[in-house]
Order: structure tokens, then C-alpha cells, then sequence
């Protein structure tokens, strides 16, 4: 792994970027405030692999002052059914690090469920790769507390598909379901975890 690096990774469908623009900000911003200039310089469709150009795929770049990795590889989202809570307290993931060992360590908690859901000073984050979004049964609400305001978040919110709120361990009671989102994955791929499946 390049020391001090950070990574993004974008979601392509049948040749196109999506929202490739927020991305692209991140980029930018991540540069500026780590090295202080921007030497990004978006990527256009023509830069995906013809071979690569159909279906779904996530493109993961790798950078720090200059870009260092472009992966093309094809995906399909995994499958989450529980949820392990775990305190994450001293993790700081303000910026999208290549480095996720801290995550990965947290992870190793998760005993028997599928993944990890983050919280510190008793507030709800995330999961180790992904945001998420709380259904009470009449709307979608995000924790306002979060390691990382992904894209996908902030495009939903944005839009009004979703509302910010601060939500505690104390409140999951009041929820119906969780949904996993990221670049990857949207509302409608219903990754979702039942309430009653977080431990």
C-alpha cells in the first residue's frame, strides 16, 4: 500500500461514470487540504477499457499528490443480513484513506454477523465501508454523526431523498431497517438489515 495515500472508487454503468462530479470534488479537495494544490485531472469515459464498458463495475483510484492506481473490476454488491455494534471511539476517517487497518481491526469484532455498525460517544456512524440510512416506516433519515460523508450521502441529501438526524444506540428501537450506501450501492439495491438484526 503507498504510505499516505487515499483511494476513491466510482461506480460505471455500461460505460458511464456516476456522479463522477462529486467524486472528482473529492479529489480535488483532498489534494488541496493534504498538499496543498490539485494536480487531478477528471477522468472522461473514453478512459474505461472497452472491454469494460458493459454492466456494472467500480473504478478504484488510488492517489496522493498525483494518481498512482486505476483498477477496472466488475461487481456485485455482497449481501448483508446482520449487524455487529461496535465502539469505534479515536477512529478518524474524515478523508477516504487507503489505509483502513483501524477499520479492518474493527471488523475483527464482528464475531458472527455479516458486518460492523460504528458508533462513538454512543452516536451511530457507519459500517466499515459504507454509510447508512434509517427507515422508520415513513421516511429515511442518515446519522448526522458519520466517519465519512460519502457521495452517496450527500447526493441524497442534497436531493431531499433523505434527512439528517443525530441518532443514538438508544434509538434503533424506533427504526424499522438500516441500508448500506456508498458509491456502490444505492437505496434501491435494498441492502438493507432488519432492526432486530443488530446486536
Amino acid at each position: 500500500m503507498i504510505k499516505n495515500a487515499f483511494i476513491e472508487s466510482l461506480k460505471i454503468v455500461d460505460g458511464r461514470f456516476i456522479h463522477p462530479e462529486l467524486h472528482w470534488q473529492r479529489i480535488t479537495d483532498t489534494q488541496r487540504v493534504h498538499f496543498g494544490n490539485s494536480t487531478f485531472l477528471p477522468l472522461s469515459s473514453e478512459s474505461i477499457p472497452p472491454d469494460k464498458r458493459l454492466g456494472t463495475l467500480k473504478c478504484r483510484i488510488i492517489y496522493d499528490q498525483e494518481i498512482r492506481k486505476i483498477d477496472f473490476e466488475t461487481y456485485s454488491p455482497r449481501r448483508v443480513h446482520t449487524l455487529k455494534l461496535v465502539d469505534g471511539s479515536g477512529i478518524d476517517y474524515t478523508f477516504k484513506y487507503a489505509d483502513r487497518d483501524k477499520l479492518i481491526q474493527l471488523q475483527q469484532s464482528k464475531g458472527t454477523c455479516d458486518e460492523i455498525l460504528i458508533y462513538q460517544n454512543g452516536r451511530i456512524t457507519d459500517t466499515s465501508y459504507s454509510n447508512v440510512v434509517f427507515y422508520d416506516g415513513n421516511q429515511y433519515i442518515t446519522p448526522s454523526t458519520y466517519l465519512l460523508n460519502g457521495t452517496k450521502r450527500r447526493y441524497l441529501l442534497e436531493r431531499g431523498i433523505i434527512k439528517e438526524q443525530d441518532i443514538g444506540l438508544g434509538d434503533l428501537p424506533r427504526f424499522r431497517y438500516l441500508f448500506l450506501i456508498n458509491a456502490m450501492l444505492d437505496l434501491e439495491d435494498n441492502i438493507q438489515v432488519k432492526i432486530r438484526d443488530i446486536s
